[in-house]
């Protein structure tokens, strides 16, 4: 048993390496920029508000990510072993400073839409004639040329503080 927790340990490590995403920090209006994708916040909504007798800022951020590389970019799904990230998750940002209370975010997400591709086959109806039938089936994930998805979360952070963003970025290899 315990060869077994060292040898699991070790490949945990060695692996973790293979799983990291790349981190940068952002600023309101000033994206991060990696393979053409421009990766930003903005700030939607602010105001003050007291919880506990404290007094705190709550922000309204929006996140995005917009495909300026001049061609689409897809996604095609893999199966991980080790890893909880949805398939079509493009970047996580991270609220370095928020607080949490009030059962608001620390961190928000954008994802990719899905994509879709006929395929026919040939069946035989009810009368036993064949006849063919066209299904869309999902191929994987595309952010087209051009294209914004965004997300918006709340995020409380101390009073007199802004939001300090950092965003993890999730490679998307080149076709």
């Amino acid at each position: 048993m315990n060869r077994f927790l060292r040898y699991s340990l070790f490949l945990t490590t060695l692996s973790s390496p293979i799983f990291a995403q790349q981190a940068y920090d952002v600023e309101a209006g000033k994206p991060a920029q990696l393979n053409g994708i421009d990766y930003g916040f903005e700030i939607r909504n602010e105001r003050q508000m007291e919880i506990s007798g404290e007094n705190f800022m709550r922000y309204e951020v929006a996140i995005y990510a917009t495909n300026r590389s001049n061609c689409t970019k897809l996604m095609f799904p893999k199966p991980t072993f080790l890893s909880g990230d949805e398939p079509n998750q493009l970047a996580v940002f991270d609220c370095l400073n928020a607080t949490g209370k009030r059962l608001t975010s620390k961190s928000g997400t954008v994802v990719a839409r899905p994509f879709t591709v006929p395929y026919q086959q040939r069946i035989k109806n009810s009368e036993g004639k064949e006849v063919t039938s066209t299904t869309n089936v999902q191929a994987g994930f595309m952010l087209r040329n051009g294209e914004t998805v965004s997300n918006t979360f709340i995020a409380i952070v101390p009073k007199g503080e802004r939001p300090v963003m950092k965003v993890r970025i999730k490679d998307i290899p080149d076709l």
